[in-house]
């Protein structure tokens, strides 16, 4: 046998066990024949494929195929796979029953007897299904009534204590408030007692004011006319009043206009008087332009200023040098004072 050949089947028998163990675990062997039975509910609340079906508390089986059937109601077909060699009646009812709190689901098959022979339901057949909720599935169909008894009797017990020790303690925070409680209702009954005869000593008056408010719009109506053309006089004088005023205020923005337009004219001339004091300095005109475009007279001048400058400078540090002193001997003395100052 070629390698080839043994990886083939390997691969093939690896295939097989995969298969099977996916059944198995989801609770059915394909090694043994088993029943299959259809179940049809109005809905499942989320029941999955295999969850467990029990007989008083045994597994015999698990749910094969959950399906939603395209018909008008919407209905669910439930697959049921039970175990080889087990039996049950036609009658049998499949319950969908919650496991938990947390929204676990099992399927309970319930039936009065065993069955044996025609009595028994075949592989294929349909079952009755039925739904029950989270009380039922945990104490049982037939023991709910008697709980709900027993909360209703244990409520009642818990009112009457709780009314006896209002009544035998009035003066404790719940007492007072109830007693506060039935004073509001008291006065309030009181209140609409009041309004009540307010009402019936005012009824004379009131259908006297309604009256009048009657006549009133009788009136209007009558007059709906005169009421129009006075609103149109109104109308026509307040179109009137708005045309007056716009032609008004058009005069003054055209007036504005007109001497905006002669600024405008007298800073256009005035630019160009501007400019034309700029374009002789530009060419080298007057003494302004001569000095900008002249450097050598720019240079003359700059130079005439430092010595300016100069001189100024040498008058106010030794003024006795321009003073008429008798004797030069005077001015060389202060000198050479000077020179002794700014060497040291």
């Amino acid at each position: 046998m070629s390698n080839e050949v043994k990886v083939g089947l390997l691969a093939v028998i690896a295939i097989a066990l995969s298969f099977w163990g996916y059944k198995f675990i989801r609770g059915s062997n394909v090694l043994l024949k088993s029943n299959t039975y259809k179940v049809y509910y109005p809905s499942v609340d989320r029941m999955q494929v295999g969850t467990q079906v029990f007989i008083n508390g045994v597994e015999v089986g698990s749910v094969a195929s959950v399906k939603l059937l395209n018909d008008v109601d919407r209905t669910v077909e439930v697959i049921l796979d039970l175990k080889p060699g087990m039996t049950i009646p036609k009658n049998t009812k499949a319950i969908i029953v919650s496991t938990g709190f947390m929204g676990g689901k099992a399927v309970l098959l319930d039936y009065p007897l065993p069955c044996s022979g025609d009595d028994c339901a075949k592989s294929g057949d349909v079952l009755e299904g039925e739904i029950r909720g989270l009380l039922g599935s945990m104490v049982g169909e037939e023991n709910a009534e008697r709980y709900i008894d027993i909360l209703k009797e244990g409520l009642g017990e818990l009112v009457d204590s709780l009314n006896a020790a209002l009544l035998k303690d009035p003066d404790s925070p719940l007492g007072k408030s109830m007693k506060n409680l039935e004073s509001a209702l008291a006065n309030l009954n009181s209140a609409t007692g009041q309004m009540d005869g307010l009402l019936r000593s005012s009824s004379g008056s009131i259908n006297g004011m309604l009256a009048n408010l009657n006549d009133i719009t009788g009136n209007l109506k009558g007059n709906n006319e005169k009421i129009n053309s006075i609103l149109g006089n109104a109308d026509s004088l307040s179109s009137q009043l708005v045309a007056a005023d716009l032609e008004q205020t058009l005069k003054e923005v055209n007036e504005a206009i007109v001497g905006l337009k002669t600024t405008l004219q007298s800073a256009n001339t005035a630019m160009d008087g501007v400019s034309d004091v700029v374009g002789k300095i530009k060419n080298g005109e007057g003494s302004l332009g001569k000095l900008m475009s002249d450097e050598e007279l720019y240079d003359n001048i700059s130079e005439l200023s430092q010595r300016a400058d100069s001189l100024i400078n040498d008058f106010q540090d030794r003024p006795y040098r321009y003073m008429p002193f008798k004797s030069r001997s005077k001015v060389k003395k202060f000198d050479k004072k000077d020179a002794v100052m700014d060497g040291q």
